[in-house]
């Protein structure tokens, strides 16, 4: 079998195949007896590529006869690999000292030729099995030479550093991962690796006080490692951003006076010098007992720009005045009494988004233009919609809201700028309303120019009589986006209506999908519950409805 395919096509076929089906291909043609060995210069061994498998057996036996192929095949690709450079090696598999020879030849050859890239990722997937393997001793002078290394991983395995170890001069780019960390191995590592930008600690293990001085890092991240750890010193002039999480209590100091990104995960924090926060301009606190923090946070931080707090609990009022602050989040925080206030004053305030159960608001923030809010969580406050009634200024508006509280955003008529309004509604259909809440929205709205609607349960939007629909006009609307349980009979009346009175429409959108946004960048897993949609009934049911430049899209 001939094949005139170019080489760049057949890399990329190649690179598509499992290590197993490469080797296959050898039997097709005479051309492709060796491909296999030269198709790639990216080494990847995972359970997949290498076994065609996609579970690790709980049986130790079976563990064990799979681990013997797994090696097998490796050390077999090692030695029949061809290509005059390696560009990346990665190693996904559950792997221990006995297998130190394998492991050594793989990373010899890919220093030999040039390797820029390690992944060696030996760690098992399921938290209910425990193969009891011995790890394996990573020793740095395997990498001796490695010059042109500038990305490493290890995960799950035990570091040892000799005390003439010197590599890694190019390295920028380091991360640790289930694995014991001791100060003697971080000061070798530092004083290697000298173009040491971004590292990262996860799930590691430190113990007494943990000190991490680099005059080269920009990005450091250390997450949910161990709390055996008294004090954690971090000395970086050069540091622009920091994520910390911690599961205990400790000291933290920070020496990094061009920082100016900060996220914090954890119920309290040990940082007691804010001097080298100053120069923040974006900070995420999540889960944090806040009030403490706050005293200090805007007094201190003059610069800051983007701020978040979640998950986070305060005791007393919440009161925050910036002339800096262009974004502020406050998602899922709690109070300890539903009359607490929030009061905002922010001449420069962007864009706010809110979840929770603050009883009042004052917002000053005359540059307001987009808002979040959740409407839902506070239903049983009469109240529901905050502050939102009195923002008349704000463009872009999105709501979780359920029908019982849609008729409220009547109030949008106040609104001269809005020209983006996003509902994700949470709630089941209520038979006896029979009007078109969302018609009654738009009308409403008359400056409105997008409308996305999501939503999460089958029957919405309710009948909509024809004198409704006679009397509905809208001038400015184009772009509509109805997504989730929206391929019904009630939906397709809706679309119709807007596609009847809507001369400016440009665009109507369906799709089945049915996340909400839920704030601070985070949304829903789609919905467990079935979605039926059928795009055909919808195209059939509109397709004579689409006139002049308004297009049909269906996703």
């Amino acid at each position: 079998m001939d094949c005139d395919l170019p080489d760049s096509i057949l890399w990329f076929i190649f690179n598509k195949l499992s290590l197993k089906d490469q080797v296959k291909t050898s039997l097709l043609s005479k051309h492709w007896l060796h491909e296999w060995k030269v198709s790639s210069t990216h080494l990847n061994f995972n359970l997949y590529n290498t076994l065609h498998s996609n579970t690790l057996p709980k049986d130790l036996p079976l563990f064990r006869s799979l681990q013997s192929q797994f090696t097998s095949r490796l050390d077999q690709s090692v030695l029949n690999y061809q290509h005059a450079t390696v560009s990346s090696i990665r190693v996904k598999f559950p792997l221990g000292d006995e297998h130190s020879d394998v492991i050594g030849r793989l990373i010899y050859q890919g220093i030999a030729k040039g390797v820029k890239h390690i992944e060696l990722l030996f760690s098992h997937e399921t938290n209910d099995t425990n193969y009891n393997l011995e790890l394996y001793r990573f020793s740095f002078s395997l990498l001796s030479n490695a010059d042109s290394l500038t990305y490493l991983h290890l995960e799950n395995c035990l570091l040892v550093a000799p005390t003439d170890f010197s590599g890694l001069k190019n390295l920028r780019t380091l991360v640790l991962q289930l694995i014991v960390v001791w100060q003697h191995l971080l000061e070798s590592l530092f004083s290697n690796c000298i173009h040491l930008v971004d590292f990262t600690l996860d799930n590691c293990n430190f113990y007494l006080s943990t000190t991490i001085n680099s005059p080269t890092l920009i990005h450091l991240k250390i997450v949910s490692c161990s709390n055996y750890v008294k004090s954690i010193d971090i000395v970086a002039p050069n540091l622009a951003s920091l994520e910390y999480s911690w599961k205990g209590g400790h000291k933290l100091n920070v020496v990094a006076h061009r920082l100016s990104r900060f996220i914090y995960r954890g119920w309290t924090i040990g940082l007691e010098d804010l001097s080298s926060l100053t120069n923040l301009t974006t900070i995420v606190l999540d889960g944090l007992h806040l009030f403490w923090f706050m005293q200090f946070l805007f007094e201190k931080c003059l610069q800051l720009k983007d701020v978040t707090f979640k998950n986070g609990l305060m005791s007393y009022d919440m009161e925050i005045t910036s002339t800096k602050l262009l974004h502020l989040k406050i998602i899922d925080c709690r109070f300890e009494s539903r009359h607490n206030k929030i009061s905002i004053d922010a001449e420069n305030l962007s864009s706010f988004e809110y979840s929770g159960l603050a009883g009042e608001f004052s917002i000053k923030a005359p540059k307001l233009s987009k808002v979040f809010w959740n409407a839902v969580v506070r239903e049983k406050n009469p109240d529901s919609l905050g502050p939102i009634p009195e923002l008349h200024q704000i463009e872009n508006l999105a709501i979780i809201t359920s029908y019982s509280h849609i008729l409220k955003l009547k109030v949008l008529a106040r609104f001269q700028n809005l020209r983006q309004l996003e509902l994700f509604i949470d709630e089941g259909y209520y038979p006896s309303r029979k009007n078109c809440f969302i018609l009654d929205v738009l009308m409403a709205s008359q400056h409105l120019q997008k409308l996305l609607v999501t939503i999460k349960h089958t029957y919405w939007l309710g009948s909509l009589s024809q004198r409704k629909c006679a009397n509905f006009v809208h001038n400015e609307l184009k772009y509509v986006e109805l997504h989730g349980h929206v391929s019904t009979p009630h939906a397709i009346e809706f679309a119709r209506s807007l596609l009847r009175n809507v001369s400016s429409l440009k665009k109507v959108t369906f799709s089945s999908m049915d996340k909400f946004y839920v704030g601070a960048e985070t949304w829903t897993k789609s919905s467990d519950s079935f979605c039926e949609f059928d795009g055909n009934y919808i195209y059939e049911s509109l397709k004579d409805e689409i006139k002049g430049q308004c297009e049909l899209i269906i996703l």
